[in-house]
């Protein structure tokens, strides 16, 4: 299923939007999650993009395939830390199926 995701600062202004494999991430989530899998701390860009994929992936799916319209991102029951935006707790989130 394809998603198109948009978050919005606390005015509304767009900090991002387009496909969830872009959105950006912390390089030490990256890593963190390269540990987990492949238990490598020094993840080549086969093991980046792979992490990167399972970051994103368990995200979107943890809203189980429905559309999310405006949820401010820190009621969101999901640990957001690994996505790379300023004030992300005071963004909203939303995606479109």
């Amino acid at each position: 299923m394809k998603y198109k995701v948009i978050i919005t600062d606390a005015n509304h202004e767009v900090v991002y939007q387009g496909k969830p494999l872009d959105i950006p991430i912390k390089k030490d989530a990256i890593t963190k999650k390269s540990i987990e899998l492949f238990d490598d701390d020094e993840p080549c860009i086969i093991h980046q993009s792979y992490a990167v994929q399972k970051l994103i992936n368990d995200f979107i799916q943890s809203f189980q395939k429905r559309e999310v319209k405006n949820v401010l991102m820190r009621t969101i029951d999901y640990d957001i830390s690994f996505i790379n935006l300023k004030d992300l707790e005071d963004c909203y989130l939303t995606l479109e199926v």
